[in-house]
């Protein structure tokens, strides 16, 4: 069958469809990569067909533009906040979820974050490829809507791939039920204002599948699932970091436990800067009788007046093969370092800033004992060194960590998956359109 991968045009986000997309290659099945070029040398990489699609995204240039103006039905703007720190997708305070807070928050990520990443011109694309192409299945990034509109349009079955929580089904959930107890002149969706104009023209009517797919791919432990009402298809999480070489320095094993430090590519790709700060971080582990291997570039470099004589500086070193010599990990909760260090068992100790679901996903991680975590914007130096000794010396941390990678070995892996995807999309495969049929008719 043909495939069609569609992630957000990010590193990162590349990065985890990739081992999914060589199963589906290896097993026989032919495979494409559609998004925008920014990530064209990512997907070359790893080996896979690019499809570039539409103009250059730049999301970091748009996430650092000037505050968008205030979109219909958002809460007022508290001075000092901006808009994503007042309607926070990542909100899971149930007396928090109120029909204004909800319907607020899906209007500004439909209307502004949402539209801005899939521009009109690029969904026609993507939907111009795959009437050209013809894909069985498609298999599309939950920040990157294009791909489910170019399923609908063309018949494809289609499912999401999740990067983290599934923040978008866990609010779709509550403002359904929310809009349900509402007279019906006044259940308004935006999810449905903006996707159903662009499903239109297609032939193809609003549904909750443009929104969550017909069903979705999680690389998460099921213990870390938001409890959303959605068939969901368990993946174990396979880390992918690109193209690497091992250095000869992690070939002898540490003489002290070893410490990863990371902030991850995705703040200073999407956003631009770190929001945690780097000489802090050090000065928390600077006295402990510790190896901390720090991934910092040049930049966060020249942040710091010194390195302290127990942290070995790397440019870059993959997660998947450090990990397993680490007894634990300081980093920012981004998605991919989360996930591949429970793939690896290893405690957590997390100082996210408001990006998607990385402070939901840290505290996650907490409650189920796996680490410790405390916002970027609050910690100290003093309090990471203490939540980093207590991590060390409380054998508990690891012992859940061990339980959440017994958890994460127990899905099926991505080769293990082809058959059911398979079989799913003889399910939901349906034919195209009429408007579709029409043009294909001699």
């Amino acid at each position: 069958m043909r495939v069609l991968f569609t992630p957000f045009p990010a590193t990162t986000h590349v990065y985890t469809q990739v081992p999914l997309a060589w199963a589906l290659r290896a097993a026989g099945h032919d495979v494409r990569v559609a998004t925008q070029p920014d990530v064209a040398d990512d997907i070359l990489g790893a080996g896979l067909t690019a499809v570039p699609i539409g103009e250059v995204l730049d999301v970091g240039a748009k996430m650092n533009q000037d505050e968008p103006e205030p979109v219909d039905g958002a809460e007022p703007e508290p001075e000092g906040e901006s808009w994503l720190d007042v309607l926070d997708i990542g909100e899971l305070r149930p007396e928090k979820l109120t029909y204004d807070y909800v319907h607020g928050t899906l209007t500004a990520w439909s209307h502004v974050v949402h539209q801005a990443t899939n521009p009109r011109p690029v969904v026609a694309e993507l939907v111009d490829f795959a009437r050209e192409w013809q894909p069985d299945l498609v298999i599309w990034d939950t920040m990157y809507y294009a791909g489910a509109v170019a399923a609908m349009a063309t018949g494809a079955a289609h499912a999401r791939l999740l990067f983290g929580l599934d923040l978008m089904g866990w609010m779709r959930g509550h403002y359904r039920a929310l809009m349900s107890e509402r007279p019906p002149a006044l259940r308004e969706d935006p999810m449905e204002e903006w996707l159903g104009p662009l499903l239109a023209p297609h032939g193809r009517h609003f549904g909750e599948e443009a929104v969550l797919g017909q069903w979705t791919i999680d690389p998460l432990p099921t213990a870390m699932r938001l409890p959303v009402d959605h068939p969901y298809v368990p993946m174990r999480y396979v880390p992918y970091n690109g193209a690497s070489t091992l250095p000869d320095w992690l070939r002898e094993p540490p003489r002290r436990p070893r410490v990863c430090l990371t902030l991850g590519r995705s703040f200073r790709e999407i956003v631009g800067a770190d929001r945690a700060s780097v000489p802090a971080l050090l000065d928390a582990v600077s006295d402990l009788d510790v190896e901390v291997v720090a991934t910092l570039n040049a930049d966060q470099l020249a942040e710091l007046p010194s390195v302290p004589g127990n942290v070995r500086v790397v440019d870059f070193v993959p997660l998947d093969i450090l990990l397993p010599s680490c007894a634990a990990i300081i980093h920012h909760g981004g998605s991919g370092t989360v996930a591949t260090a429970l793939a690896h068992g290893v405690p957590q100790i997390m100082v996210p800033a408001r990006m998607w679901c990385n402070i939901p996903k840290a505290r996650r991680v907490a409650e189920l004992g796996a680490g410790l975590y405390r916002q970027a914007e609050d910690f100290s130096a003093a309090e990471l060194r203490t939540m980093l000794v207590r991590v060390l010396d409380e054998p508990s941390f690891g012992r859940s960590a061990a339980a959440l990678r017994a958890q994460s070995l127990a899905a099926p892996l991505p080769a293990d998956l082809v058959p059911v995807l398979e079989r799913l999309t003889a399910a939901h495969r349906r034919p195209p359109p009429p408007t579709m049929r029409s043009l294909r008719s001699p």
